[in-house]
């Protein structure tokens, strides 16, 4: 099951507050990548409404919607939030096929 970290939550909530936004989710899209080395790719937007299929999970005062395909690419993934020179949301997932040493520079 995909978890949410309670720092990304209310990370999240206070976003979308200062956006005014707070009946707004967030969507995350699980892509398998187009490098072998890399694992899934993701993209992170905000939506109003869930889509037919949709998961939806409930992280305190936020939702996350997934598609059926994210869903599933995302069933062990935890979203977390860092702080520091490079904050921002991550997504540790350990189903991500990372091997390193990728000598086509794509990741």
């Amino acid at each position: 099951m995909f978890t949410v970290t309670e720092r990304a939550a209310q990370v999240l909530y206070q976003f979308l507050q200062s956006e005014g936004k707070t009946e707004y989710a967030l969507r995350i899209i699980a892509q398998e990548g187009g490098c072998s080395c890399c694992g899934p790719a993701y993209g992170l937007f905000l939506e109003k409404e869930s889509a037919p299929g949709d998961t939806i999970i409930h992280a305190g005062p936020v939702k996350i919607f997934l598609d059926q395909m994210s869903s599933a690419l995302l069933d062990e993934a935890t979203l977390d939030f860092m702080e520091g020179p490079e904050q921002g949301f991550f997504i540790d997932n350990p189903k991500a096929q990372s091997q390193g040493g990728c000598s086509q520079g794509c990741c």
